[in-house]
């Protein structure tokens, strides 16, 4: 059994083990990296530059809609088509979504130094942090040309079963950022820019790396020069399976941005802060549960070509069980160690302690329904079903916008922490119906026509 047959054919929970730790481990290391780096950034300069920080993440966010863009679209149809057989079909999908994420890249990150300031300002940014956070940003956008491509590359080592080569790839740029952070802050004294400078150095490394493991000569898929022009049907293609993900993270920003302005403007710097700290607490919580989703995606993606169904079932069960558990043990250990946690930024403002401990206490109650509402949405993109799964995201974040937006009106601060616990519970409630209409399709053997042409092209080619 080689290493793609052993995707459709080892057992479950051994094969989503070896899958999802190397994607967890990637996915944990990634959250460090924010949640370490804001660390660095309050303790050695303080609120202010934290908050200056927090403005200017959503320029960041629309980095990672570019990326997911063409991610999402690349490893699901590098998936399908390495389950059809079509190795062909999966280097020419490969080679096409790379050259766009590049693009499209460096096109984000020159319209952004184009209207930094109008951004700026719309994120939130107060005229006391501007000239932080427009230098913080400004050099982080730098990087944004080797991190969207790596997202796509990544995607496609998973495809051909090399999870581990994308995880050390990313841990390697993840591990010289949190090396070069102190560094540049503490010892070299360049403040914010020393922070920006450290995340682009490590993206360039794990570009780098990415590539280099890519373009092995023990690599199934590589990146050819004569896939690198788009064909329109192939962009397509990723479109539809990418826009919901980037629109998802579209509504992401909208929702923060709503977020910081609601908090700028209800408590200032010290208010803003806060939403960063929140944000990355969650992020470093959250990446755990979506590294065994990540594991399971390019599983699900293969069986479904195969028309594995029982496969694709049983993996869906495992997924949503070890996420809800993992998310069960998060949930308390963040509600018996709040204060702890948001002393580590800045032990020595009390009133930071007091509201940033007040606001992950609420946000992060119903973290632990988390892992059925990612499990639904990725498991829908990894299949092809891209309706099912954006709506799941779309309605989180259109939930959490109006949330944002009305809740504090009524509740103040405390309306921007709320709305994490009230979105969490009717997204669930929706990810539940999705979830019982699909295990009685899937136990039928209901399987759309180009899912069982699949299968069999996948048993005649015993890829």
């Amino acid at each position: 059994m080689d290493k793609i047959q052993e995707m459709g054919e080892a057992p479950l929970g051994r094969l989503l083990l070896k899958f999802s730790l190397p994607a967890i481990a990637m996915m944990v290391v990634n959250g460090l990296y924010n949640f370490i780096d804001r660390v660095f950034i309050g303790q050695g300069m303080g609120t202010d530059a934290l908050a200056a920080v927090t403005a200017g993440f959503p320029m960041m966010i629309i980095a990672m809609a570019v990326g997911a863009l063409f991610s999402v679209g690349t490893s699901t149809l590098v998936s399908i088509a390495m389950g059809k057989g079509d190795r062909g079909r999966a280097r020419s999908v490969l080679g096409q979504g790379f050259a766009a994420s590049l693009v499209s890249s460096v096109a984000v990150a020159l319209l952004g130094w184009a209207f930094m300031d109008p951004l700026l300002r719309a994120f939130g940014t107060t005229e006391a942090i501007m000239p932080m956070a427009r230098t913080y940003i400004g050099i982080v956008m730098i990087g944004f040309a080797f991190q969207v491509p790596t997202m796509t590359v990544s995607s496609s080592l998973r495809a051909q079963n090399r999870p581990n080569l994308a995880m050390l790839a990313t841990v390697s740029g993840t591990l010289l950022n949190a090396a070069l952070a102190p560094l540049f802050i503490f010892a070299f004294h360049w403040g914010v820019a020393g922070a920006a400078w450290a995340t682009v150095i490590a993206q360039a490394l794990a570009a780098a790396l990415t590539l280099v493991f890519i373009q092995s000569k023990d690599s199934i898929l590589k990146i050819e020069a004569r896939w690198l022009r788009p064909r329109a049907a192939t962009i397509v293609e990723m479109l539809k399976l990418g826009v919901p993900i980037a629109v998802v993270q579209a509504l992401s920003l909208a929702m923060l941005v709503v977020a910081n302005n609601s908090m700028a403007r209800l408590g200032g710097a010290e208010a803003l802060a806060v939403i960063g700290i929140v944000n990355a607490l969650s992020q470093l919580c959250i990446f755990p549960l979506m590294g065994i989703v990540q594991g399971a995606q390019s599983l699900w993606g293969y069986n479904y070509g195969a028309g594995k169904l029982d496969r694709v079932k049983g993996l869906l069960g495992l997924a949503i069980g070890w996420t809800t558990a993992l998310g069960v043990i998060v949930t308390v250990l963040v509600e018996i160690f709040t204060r702890q946690l948001v002393s580590a930024f800045n032990p020595h403002d009390p009133a930071l302690i007091a509201l940033g401990s007040r606001g992950i206490s609420v946000f992060m109650i119903t973290f632990f329904t988390a892992g059925l509402q990612f499990t639904m949405s990725m498991y829908f993109m990894a299949v092809g079903k891209a309706k099912e799964g954006g709506f799941l995201f779309l309605a989180r974040n259109v939930l959490g916008i109006a949330g944002m937006a009305l809740l504090p009106l009524v509740m103040g601060i405390d309306g921007v922490y709320w709305t994490g616990p009230a979105t969490d519970l009717i997204v669930t409630a929706l990810a539940l119906a999705f979830l019982v209409v699909e295990s009685r399709r899937l136990a039928s053997g209901a399987l759309p026509k180009a899912a069982a042409q699949a299968g069999l092209a996948a048993q005649v080619s015993a890829v």
